[in-house]
């Protein structure tokens, strides 16, 4: 079972704009380490759901990535950010390995 906090502030803002959200890979290129996924987190549901583990947090049903490596204390997402000027979702305790995008790339299609 994946564990996942969601900050209080968090919580707020998602509940504010969706019902779930979804933790994906971005493509990003790092020069000679090639091609990486960096994980976002994206207030909407996933086109492709089978291509993700689904845990409930805090009342919110979270989709993640599979192929994911999470640390043992488990994922956090949190708002950062100025509620005057922008705020945006950023998620810690996971990382996805670089030949994971050539998966993520395959089911694009």
């Amino acid at each position: 079972m994946i564990k996942v906090e969601i900050s209080k502030d968090a919580r707020d803002y998602i509940l504010n704009r969706a019902e779930a959200v979804t933790i994906d890979g971005m493509m990003a290129c790092f020069g000679c380490f090639g091609a990486t996924l960096v994980p976002v987190v994206l207030e909407t549901e996933p086109d492709a759901p089978e291509n993700y583990e689904v845990v409930f947090a805090d009342g919110i049903k979270v989709y993640i990535l599979k192929g994911a490596v999470i640390e043992i204390e488990g994922v956090r997402i949190f708002l950062r950010g100025d509620k005057f000027v922008y705020q945006e979702l950023e998620v810690e305790g996971l990382r996805y390995p670089a030949i994971n995008a050539n998966l993520k790339l395959s089911h694009l299609g």
